[in-house]
């Protein structure tokens, strides 16, 4: 199905729209890297008995500015598959 579309694409479309996938797939591992880098932060935390009161909204919210990127990044690949 992915083939169709991008064999479907004017030739001209066809680099933004690789490129558009490849730039989607380099946030998405952004994003994982960070979760496992705040993981690893709080077993360290754990580890060292220094757990804080309000552990958790910080980490939600460093999350939810993570995963902005991944939502732009998404939303620019949609159009461009669109056109």
């Amino acid at each position: 199905m992915q083939l169709l579309l991008l064999a479907a694409a004017p030739p001209a479309l066809l680099p933004i729209r690789i490129l558009a996938a490849v730039a989607l797939f380099a946030v998405m591992l952004a994003f994982v890297y960070v979760l496992r880098h705040l993981r690893q932060i709080e077993n360290t935390i754990i580890a060292d008995d220094l757990v804080p009161n309000e552990r958790g909204p910080r980490n939600n919210i460093l999350l939810i500015i993570c995963a902005i990127p991944i939502a732009v990044v998404s939303l620019l690949l949609f159009l461009i598959f669109k056109a």
